[in-house]
């Protein structure tokens, strides 16, 4: 009897394009993967400007205290008619001036530095700084924030495209042993010591397997496209990541302060900060200004005394009604004070229940996992029994096939909860604020 697979059951042959034939891929492990994260990340690098965007703002607030110093040179020249609605221009006739003579065309060449100074503002100038001085502070702890979610959005990519490969090895295991199985039940059926019924299942359980390894594979990829996004490298770019094995048994680790947190408590001290220059803008404040210079009708006579020309002035402005406008700017200020409270307890709120969950999470990964490898070892055993069972020929291939699909499920829900407990891991680390590696590699190589 000749049986011909149906196309489907045939293995196909994954032939890559050129360009990824001739790529040859990344090597990576967690701690590269991090190390990278960190220098070629988008939002970190988006971050990293918006610092330098504060230290460029505490520069030009410091400008508002200091010595401005002008250079100017002017050249001007008009027709003044002021002489003509004087009692002088009345006058001018009967002496002997035509008034014509008052309203020529003159020209005048001026150069002058001018200064100007704020003696005392009521501590608005300082303040000033203070607030751009902590803007920075703030800015800092929103990249650590960044940094924090970036390298445990890292972390979790990568552990996803561990878990992707290691289904997709699991099924194509059930797949190989599937097709050695309707391989071996074709040869009996032509030996005439299997029917037809065999050949049907055997058939049927490899048809049900090869959507799974598409879909696996699908996974794998996309996968390597999300954690190559977090990396900064192309889509497509072939990666071959080391694998991370079982986590070392340690005790919590020692947390920091949330940087979010410590970011709202800044915001907290601008916005405190800032009431008190608005309160400045309702107060005296007092200037110096003070000029010298040259001023002629001729450009020879610059330089020259007596045409040189100075003045110093102190200036005093004392604000009487603005139209309510530092009152709003006041309210203003206070409610957004409260915001920045409210929006600190209610986070300090949602940090302690994270790090009670993760903490819980922790505990039930660590015993899924316990469990995980006792029943893969159980399963294990298990076929290796119905192994020597089958060549004693007490059972059938069938039997068989069904202990090694039953082992290669244990081995994958074995491989998902070493990563689940490395996701619990990471997760208790984020709760506290910490990177998922410390400087040093905490994980134990297989």
């Amino acid at each position: 009897m000749l049986l011909i697979s149906p196309p489907a059951l045939q293995a196909p042959i994954l032939t890559p394009p050129p360009a990824e034939r001739s790529q040859a891929p990344l090597s990576l492990d967690l701690q590269g993967a991090l190390s990278r994260a960190r220098s070629e990340n988008a939002m970190l690098r988006a971050a990293k400007a918006r610092i330098d965007e504060r230290r460029g703002l505490i520069t030009s607030t410091r400008a508002d205290a200091l010595p401005q110093l002008t250079l100017v040179g002017d050249f001007t020249r008009m027709r003044d008619v002021s002489m003509l609605n004087s009692s002088f221009a009345e006058l001018a006739p009967a002496i002997g001036l035509p008034v014509s003579s008052l309203v020529s065309t003159r020209s005048l060449y001026t150069t002058q530095a001018n200064l100007t100074q704020p003696l005392f503002y009521w501590g608005k100038l300082g303040t000033a700084v203070d607030i751009a001085l902590m803007g920075e502070q703030e800015a800092s702890l929103a990249y650590t924030t960044s940094e924090l979610d970036v390298l445990h959005g890292v972390a979790k990519a990568y552990l996803g495209v561990l878990a992707a490969q290691a289904e997709q090895e699991v099924i194509e295991s059930r797949r190989r042993t599937a097709e050695q199985f309707v391989s071996d039940v074709k040869a009996r059926l032509e030996a005439q010591t299997a029917t037809e019924l065999d050949r049907l299942r055997a058939e049927s359980e490899l048809l049900a397997v090869i959507p799974e390894a598409l879909q696996a594979e699908a996974q794998v990829k996309r996968a390597l496209e999300v954690l190559n996004g977090q990396l900064g490298l192309e889509p497509k770019t072939p990666l071959a990541l080391a694998g991370l094995g079982l986590p070392e048994a340690a005790a919590k680790p020692q947390g920091a302060e949330r940087s979010e947190l410590a970011q709202l408590k800044q915001q907290e001290a601008m916005y405190r900060a800032n009431d008190k220059i608005i309160k400045s803008d309702l107060r005296p404040k007092f200037d110096l200004s003070a000029s010298y210079g040259y001023q002629a009708g001729k450009s020879d006579n610059l330089f020259k005394e007596p045409y040189d020309t100075w003045k110093v002035s102190l200036t005093m402005k004392f604000p009487v009604f603005d139209g309510l406008r530092s009152s709003g700017k006041r309210a203003q200020n206070t409610a957004q004070l409260e915001q920045v409270k409210q929006l600190r307890v209610d986070r300090e709120r949602s940090v302690a229940i994270e790090q009670s969950t993760a903490d819980r999470e922790l505990e039930k990964a660590i015993a899924l996992n316990e469990a995980a490898r006792r029943a893969h070892d159980a399963t294990a055993e298990a076929l290796r029994m119905s192994r020597e069972s089958f060549d004693q020929g007490l059972i059938t291939s069938l039997d068989l096939l069904q202990a090694e699909r039953a082992e290669r499920q244990a081995e994958s829900q074995r491989r998902r909860a070493e990563l689940g407990l490395w996701s619990a891991r990471f997760d208790q680390r984020r709760s506290l604020g910490l990177p998922p590696l410390t400087l040093t590699n905490f994980w134990s190589r297989p």
